[in-house]
């Protein structure tokens, strides 16, 4: 399709949309403009190796998508989960595959820290970075390395991730994976808390069961559809996988995570480290 045709249609189907009173219509041109404005500045003024610019080309296949710019993309997937736990996530290096990170906050040396970086960190940057090969858990400058059999990894200050080498969460036995199928939801109440367990595409995910619009709305009677948890009281949708919005309100409080584990067959959470 040429230029001046795709311009026409473009502002035919928004037209289209403003007539039906569809405030989508504005939305798409703001997003299509604050995607693509600054990238078009800095091509304008032949700063072509800034990341803004480099994302913006490389949307066209018009340059390769620096591998860093890709792992940040990837990793802020995750970053609300991990800041729901009062932590952080900072991507310090990536090289030949291999991904360098700094675990801060409560996340540092914690036991959520490594269910977060296994299932969290690993199962994203598998899907989003195809070179992925390894995470490497860095600890903030001026913390003592701990190991539990003093072994070098050779990786100048990192520690590759070790789960036995973390203070392991207690983790309760809830329900049997099988006995919820994929695209449900249930709750849980454990140690008096309600917990909502999601099954998306046969993985088992926790949170506490409550709708951070008020707080105190249950969500176990809503409804998934694929991965997007939607709350039956207020409409709103969440990524049922991280627990962030995932609707046009992206900036409001996302799902509060629970760890979940599945051992023989068993849903398990660990509501002492959530």
């Amino acid at each position: 399709m040429d230029f001046d045709k795709a311009i026409a249609e473009l502002e035919t189907l928004v037209d289209t949309l403003e007539r039906d009173g569809d405030e989508r219509a504005l939305m798409l041109l703001q997003l299509i403009d604050a995607v693509h404005r600054p990238g078009v500045e800095l091509i304008a003024a032949g700063d072509l190796d800034d990341p803004v610019a480099r994302a913006l080309l490389s949307m066209y296949d018009l340059v390769p998508l620096d591998e860093r710019i890709e792992v940040e993309e990837a990793l802020d997937e995750i970053r609300p989960y991990i800041e729901s736990h009062g932590g952080g996530l900072e991507l310090l290096d990536v090289e030949d595959g291999v991904v360098h990170v700094q675990m801060s906050g409560a996340c540092n040396g914690c036991a959520g820290s490594a269910i977060t970086l296994r299932r969290g960190v690993e199962e994203i940057l598998r899907e989003r970075y195809e070179n992925f090969k390894e995470v490497v858990s860095h600890q903030p400058e001026g913390a003592e390395q701990e190991s539990g059999n003093g072994s070098d990894n050779g990786a100048s200050g990192a520690t590759l991730l070790q789960i036995e080498d973390l203070r392991k969460p207690v983790f309760q036995r809830v329900a049997q994976l099988a006995d919820l199928s994929p695209g449900e939801l249930t709750a849980v109440e454990v140690d008096g808390k309600s917990i909502l367990i999601a099954n998306v595409d046969g993985e088992a995910y926790a949170f506490w069961n409550v709708c951070p619009t008020d707080d105190r709305s249950p969500l176990d009677g809503g409804r998934l559809a694929g991965s997007a948890l939607v709350c039956p009281w207020h409409n709103c949708a969440y990524d049922a996988r991280s627990g962030k919005r995932a609707d046009d309100r992206p900036q409001e409080r996302g799902l509060s995570v629970v760890p979940v584990a599945v051992r023989d067959g068993a849903i398990e959470v660990a509501v002492n480290a959530a």
